[in-house]
C-alpha cells in the first residue's frame, strides 16, 4: 500500500521545479560573497502557522558543526573530514508548528562548498552535508530535478518514550551550494508532494537572492 502510495505522489510532481531547469548559478564568486542567510528559508515559505526557532548564530563552520551538532566521539577527526570534503560553512533555520500535526518540525540547512564539485559529492555521498552518521540508513525516492541537482531520502529516528519519527528529506545544489531541508512527522504521514512543493517555494526565494530581488529579512517574523 505504502508503495502504491508513493507511486501516486510520484505522478503529481514531476511538473514543479521545471521552470529552473534552464537557469544557471554562479560558482567563481567569493567565499564571502554568498549570502546564505537571505537565501535561508523563511517563514513565508514553510506551511501557514508554523514559527520560526530561534537559534544562536546559525552559521556554522566545520569545527563548530561537529562539536555541536553531530553526534560523535571524535569532533576534532569529524571536523577535519568536513574540511577534506569542501565544506565552509553554513546556515541553519529551523520551524515548528503551532500544535502537533503532520509535520512536527522543518529544519533548513544551507551550505557553501570551495567548488561545485565537492558539492556535487555532497549530495551523492555525504548526505547532503546534514549532520548524519555514515552508519543511518537512507531511503531514496524519486524527485524532479531542481535547480542544478537534486535528491530525496526518508531517514527512521528513535525519539523518547518508544516513539519513531521519519525525516522526509530533499537536497538541491545551487552551483556550489547545498540546500537541504528536512521535515519531521511520525511514521506513515511523510508527504513528498508537500516537500517538493516546499523545495520549489525555496528555490524561488533562493534566486530572488541570486538576482539582488530578495525581500527583507524582517518581512518573515510575522507567519
Amino acid at each position: 500500500m505504502r508503495l502504491r502510495v508513493l507511486t501516486l505522489l510520484l505522478l503529481s510532481i514531476p511538473v514543479l521545479a521545471a521552470c529552473n531547469d534552464a537557469r544557471t548559478y554562479p560558482s567563481d564568486k567569493g567565499d564571502g560573497d554568498y549570502d546564505l542567510a537571505a537565501m535561508a528559508l523563511r517563514v513565508t515559505d514553510v506551511p501557514k502557522g508554523f514559527a520560526a526557532q530561534p537559534i544562536d548564530d546559525a552559521a556554522f563552520d566545520n569545527e563548530r558543526w561537529a562539536n555541536e551538532v553531530f553526534d560523535t566521539d571524535d569532533p576534532e577527526a569529524k571536523a577535519a573530514q568536513l574540511d577534506a570534503q569542501g565544506r565552509l560553512t553554513n546556515h541553519v533555520a529551523a520551524f515548528a508548528p503551532p500544535s502537533l500535526g503532520k509535520i512536527l518540525s522543518i529544519t533548513a540547512v544551507s551550505t557553501l562548498y570551495t567548488n561545485e564539485k565537492a558539492a556535487e559529492e555532497a549530495i551523492d555521498r555525504f548526505a547532503c552535508g546534514l549532520p548524519i552518521n555514515e552508519s543511518v540508513p537512507l531511503t531514496p525516492f524519486i524527485t524532479p530535478k531542481i535547480a542544478d541537482q537534486s535528491t530525496g531520502f526518508f531517514i527512521s529516528q528513535e525519539g523518547g518514550s518508544g516513539l519513531n519519527f521519519i525525516d522526509t528529506t530533499i537536497c538541491f545544489r545551487t552551483g556550489r551550494i547545498v540546500h537541504a531541508f528536512q521535515q519531521t512527522s511520525i511514521p506513515g504521514v511523510e508527504d513528498i508532494a508537500a516537500a517538493v512543493r516546499l523545495a520549489d517555494r525555496w528555490l524561488g526565494h533562493i534566486n530572488d537572492v541570486f538576482d539582488g530581488k530578495a525581500e527583507p529579512a524582517d518581512e518573515e517574523e510575522t507567519p
